[in-house]
């Protein structure tokens, strides 16, 4: 006959394990959930709108200049760099394509490409909520990054026009367009200095072959920013080997999917 004293205790037994079994499931799933820890974001068409602001600014101006090389309106000149990027696409140099065209001296191609980066950068102005955004992931304990392509004096000033070089990002890198490193070498950096997992890293970016395949490469959650001539020319191949994991329209719309998948 069992006391009652050995039944309670037998009772108490069960709940003990009860509730370490509930701890163990609940710890277990915790460790299966995805806790991100940093965020790499791009710059251009990303945290503000290059594409319809200075790639505009920059094919008009350039545009002068063909319009007198080969005799035509610079409304046509400007159609014609349009027109090769959606047919060769974004890393291409129009500007050498123009030359092979209509036979001009090689050195062209270069001068052309020079004088479309070189442009003014006034009245250029970040997205809405871009630094409302940054700061609450700040406040939130999250590491940021910035790491964007082109030449580095070009990409420096965006930043200061922009004011985003005031202690919003924890490091700040340019992979510039001549250099040895590109964005790939830049997230592995970040990844070894910051003792970062691919898995805790979000990119967010609008470039499928650039910052979107370089985080995919690395294992990385990558986030899609639907905007730009990058994305347009995404919109448009039929057959795309990869996709990004998510896709936002607004960067608010970060700390919206941070919650969701700190709950998935």
């Amino acid at each position: 006959m069992v006391s009652l004293k050995h039944s309670c205790m037998a009772g108490e037994n069960r709940k003990s394990y009860a509730v370490y079994v509930v701890l163990c499931i609940y710890i277990n799933m915790a460790n299966d959930m995805v806790r991100i820890k940093a965020i790499i974001f791009d710059l251009d068409d990303t945290l503000f709108d290059c594409s319809g602001t200075l790639v505009v600014r920059g094919r008009r101006k350039v545009a002068k200049t063909i319009a007198k090389l080969i005799s035509c309106s610079e409304e046509e000149a400007f159609q014609l760099q349009n027109k090769l990027e959606e047919k060769y696409g974004t890393k291409c140099n129009v500007y050498d394509y123009i030359v092979a065209m209509f036979d001009l001296h090689p050195s062209y191609g270069k001068r052309l490409l020079e004088e479309f980066i070189c442009i003014d950068l006034s009245g250029i102005a970040l997205f809405p909520s871009v630094i409302e955004t940054l700061v609450q992931l700040k406040k939130q304990g999250y590491k940021l990054f910035l790491v964007t392509f082109g030449e580095r004096l070009v990409q420096k000033n965006k930043i200061d026009v922009l004011g985003l070089g005031n202690n919003y990002f924890d490091k700040i890198l340019i992979a510039e367009r001549n250099g040895v490193k590109n964005k790939k070498d830049h997230f592995l950096e970040i990844l070894q200095y910051y003792n970062l997992k691919s898995e805790e890293v979000m990119c967010v970016g609008d470039k499928i072959e650039d910052e979107i395949l370089a985080g995919k490469a690395l294992g990385m959650i990558t986030v899609m920013y639907e905007h730009g001539r990058h994305y347009k020319l995404f919109q448009q191949k039929q057959s795309v080997q990869f996709k990004p994991d998510y896709a936002v329209r607004n960067i608010s719309d970060i700390l919206e999917l941070l919650s969701e998948l700190e709950y998935k």
